[in-house]
């Protein structure tokens, strides 16, 4: 509950509010103080919205499409990586910010997930296989965490700050000592991972990773069962994990047809989870669940979504998505030299029931 006395209940969510924008838009973040969204996806720029105005401010400095956006808890500062391996530290709240500081080599390839721990170190993890830890201040280099057998996709803190948790294409998670840097144990959700003799690659992996607020419970989001490595069809899931025991508690799937994996995921503070899946034709879905129960409480159909984030008064949730605009995602009606994306779209839900 805010101060206004507005209530959370997510099985009254609605859309209240999109802020769009000409390129597909794939991970996005609310800045610690309320005021601002951040967004980045198929283009060089990350995008800000100041949510008061609605105005749109772009931050030049990627030179690659922008997979990762994370703040910093002290609210100064957002990191934001990229296809190229390149990380960039902003003054986000400047008029016109340009980076404090940059890593143009953080890592080999893909940028996947980026995450501020307790203790104010910047966590990196891709396609390398390797998790860095960066100091917040000059971007030193100030330890790695290997293990990973293949592709980083996601990464999250526990919340008593000792630990956090990684997640690769395989299905493996594994549980990180923040202080020493040791692999403490690795949790088993090779479920989201399929390769058939078929396949000419890997399918699937742990693509979100989320715990509840007493660290109880750890989500892990993807799909199951995928039927091709082409255009990579399966069976979006959330795979429930007790954290004290390590043992799989519920298998969560969304109630609309989607066959993508879950790649928005997020706890709220009333113990519920929300899901985002992916679906590549036709329409994918936001849904609510309680952990412990099997079937979604509400559902909302959208397009397909690639990231989700909490406002910090509890009760906004915003979607990374796209718009559909008859290009196809592929380039079609656009320049020889120019590489044409569907629109983007950050959809904005308040989590509580709609005045009449």
């Amino acid at each position: 509950m805010n101060g206004s006395g507005t209530q959370l209940d997510v099985t009254k969510a609605w859309i209240s509010r999109s802020l769009e924008h000409e390129q597909m838009l794939t991970c996005c973040a609310f800045s610690p103080c309320g005021k601002y969204l951040v967004a980045g996806g198929i283009e060089e720029n990350v995008q800000r919205w100041d949510l008061e105005s609605g105005t749109k401010t772009p931050l030049v400095a990627h030179r690659s499409w922008v997979n990762a956006v994370a703040f910093h808890p002290d609210g100064q500062r957002l990191f934001t990586a990229d296809c190229h391996g390149a990380i960039h530290c902003w003054p986000h709240m400047a008029d016109a910010p340009t980076p404090q500081w940059s890593k143009s080599d953080a890592h080999q390839g893909w940028i996947q997930s980026l995450l501020v721990i307790p203790d104010g170190h910047l966590l990196s993890a891709g396609n390398d296989r390797v998790i860095r830890q960066w100091s917040a201040e000059n971007g030193d280099l100030v330890r790695e965490f290997a293990g990973h057998e293949n592709h980083v996709y996601s990464l999250a803190a526990h919340p008593d700050g000792t630990s956090f948790v990684s997640g690769d294409l395989n299905g493996q998670v594994c549980h990180w000592d923040t202080a020493t840097g040791e692999l403490v144990r690795t949790f088993d959700a090779t479920a989201l991972h399929t390769r058939k003799d078929s396949f000419l690659a890997d399918v699937g992996g742990v693509r979100s990773l989320v715990f509840d607020q007493q660290g109880e419970l750890l989500a892990c989001g993807g799909m199951t069962d995928a039927t091709s490595n082409a255009f990579c069809h399966g069976n979006p899931a959330i795979l429930v994990l007790d954290w004290n025991q390590g043992e799989l508690r519920q298998t969560l799937r969304p109630h609309h047809t989607s066959d993508g994996p879950i790649k928005g995921l997020v706890f709220l503070s009333d113990g519920s989870l929300a899901g985002h899946a992916e679906k590549l034709n036709g329409e994918a879905s936001l849904e609510f669940w309680r952990p412990d129960q099997p079937d979604s409480i509400h559902v909302i159909k959208r397009q397909s979504g690639f990231c989700l984030d909490i406002h910090p008064d509890g009760l906004q949730l915003a979607a990374a998505t796209f718009k559909i605009n008859g290009r196809f995602g592929n380039g079609r009606h656009a320049e020889q030299d120019a590489y044409a994306s569907h629109d983007g779209e950050i959809a904005i839900f308040s989590l509580y029931e709609k005045e009449s």
